[in-house]
C-alpha cells in the first residue's frame, strides 16, 4: 500500500486515515476501507467491523485465532 505524503501524516497524527471506498465480489455495495498502525506488526488496511466500527490488523488476529486454536486443542487432548 503506497500511502501519499499527506496520507502518512494524518496516519501519524491521527492513527487512522481513510483510503477509499471498494466493493468485493459477493457484496452489495461499497465500504470505506482505512489504514491504521499496529504497534507491533505496523501498519495495515481494513473496514471498520461490528458495532463499534473497529479495524483489526490482521496479523494479530491470525495470532489470537491460533492462540485460541491451540488453547482448544490442549482442553480436548489435554
Amino acid at each position: 500500500m503506497a500511502l501519499t505524503f499527506w496520507q502518512r501524516l494524518r496516519l501519524r497524527l491521527g492513527g487512522v486515515v481513510y483510503l477509499e471506498h471498494r466493493t468485493r465480489p459477493g457484496w452489495s455495495g461499497s465500504i470505506p476501507f482505512y489504514a491504521k498502525k499496529c504497534p507491533e506488526h505496523g501498519v495495515f488496511e481494513d473496514y471498520p467491523h461490528g458495532y463499534g466500527e473497529r479495524l483489526d490488523c490482521p496479523q494479530c488476529a491470525q495470532e489470537r485465532r491460533a492462540y485460541i486454536e491451540s488453547q482448544v486443542e490442549d482442553v480436548l487432548h489435554g
